[in-house]
């Protein structure tokens, strides 16, 4: 088995605060990117996407799969058995792989609850991104593969990718890969900003930065016509506000040489809207912060990031600060 080296994240600030005074744009680089298996050609779909950044970032590649200590009950024959598979499960990986990852490549067998064991996994390895798969939809799959992945992307202090590979396991790939960073004026929401540079900075991206704004509900009464046209002037001011703010974060990218568009969406629904700029622009990401809000108070605040992962073919990068503190909106 490969030794496993640690690596530190790496980041250095590039520009000033933000127009709100919140925001420091930072430099992060991937130098050991997690790739959690679980024995299944649909799991290791996440794999092409994850070499492909590997080799374009020159980071090392970590591959793990866990599997779960049973009871007192179970036969210790069995357990054995478990772990035996993980180690030769886990070496067809490094044998299929090996010399493919320039960065490096290292593997680990894990055990324990899958989500609390990959959060303890990335933080010992030094891990800058975690690239898995989901099913996402809600489907009976979702309730083993993908809640895990969606407890991970909750928990875990990191950026995470995930992705929905097709039933063949191949994940989209592409030399280029245009990137749609919803944002809505929150401190949490422009956390997601670096994250979207690290993707998709050395892959010739262009960033779509886009903001949804509430549109005034339909008046047909003749007796509200003077309301209509106060709403109207209240969604011009809405759509004016919102631009003049994307304009500013757009200008703070331009000046590192990427290439940025804005956009204005007006609807009532914002992660409707959202998929459908997604899919106006053809974007091969969507980054997003997420606030990691889960039970009663996730089915409360209706997650506008829950919402798109569930509904999106997209692959979604989700980015959950450790500072908890901000004004969650996503």
């Amino acid at each position: 088995m490969t030794q496993n080296v640690n690596h530190v994240p790496t980041s250095a600030s590039l520009e000033g605060l933000g127009p709100r005074g919140a925001l420091r744009l930072e430099h992060f680089m991937y130098n050991k990117i997690m790739v959690p298996l679980d024995g299944s050609t649909f799991s290791e779909g996440a794999l092409p996407m994850a070499m492909r950044l590997a080799e374009r970032t020159g980071a090392g590649l970590h591959v793990v799969t866990v599997f779960e200590p049973v009871s007192s009950f179970t036969s210790s024959n069995w357990e054995a058995a478990t772990r035996r598979w993980g180690e030769l499960y886990l070496g067809n990986i490094e044998g299929r792989l090996r010399g493919a990852i320039p960065g490096g490549l290292t593997t680990a067998l894990l055990q324990g609850s899958p989500s609390q064991a990959l959060t303890d996994e990335a933080r010992r390895a030094g891990a800058d991104l975690t690239v898995m798969a989901t099913h996402g939809r809600g489907t009976v799959a979702r309730a083993w593969l993908g809640s895990v992945a969606d407890e991970f992307s909750r928990t875990h202090h990191g950026p995470v990718l995930l992705i929905r590979p097709g039933e063949s396991g191949e994940s989209l790939l592409t030399e280029r890969a245009d990137i749609l960073i919803p944002l809505d004026g929150s401190d949490l929401s422009e956390e997601a900003l670096d994250h979207a540079v690290a993707l998709g900075e050395r892959c010739d991206s262009t960033f779509h930065l886009t903001r949804v704004v509430p549109r005034p509900p339909v008046l047909t009464s003749p007796y509200l016509v003077e309301a209509v046209g106060g709403a109207e002037e209240m969604l011009d001011d809405a759509r004016e506000n919102a631009a003049d703010y994307l304009e500013a974060h757009a200008d703070r990218l331009r000046r590192r040489g990427l290439q940025v568009t804005v956009s204005v969406v007006a609807d009532q629904q914002p992660a409707k809207a959202i998929l459908s700029e997604a899919s106006a622009v053809g974007t091969d990401f969507i980054v997003m912060a997420t606030h990691g809000y889960r039970g009663i108070q996730r089915a409360l605040l209706g997650s506008t990031t829950d919402k798109v992962l569930r509904a999106s073919d997209i692959p979604l990068l989700l980015y959950r600060p450790p500072d908890q503190t901000h004004r969650a909106a996503s």
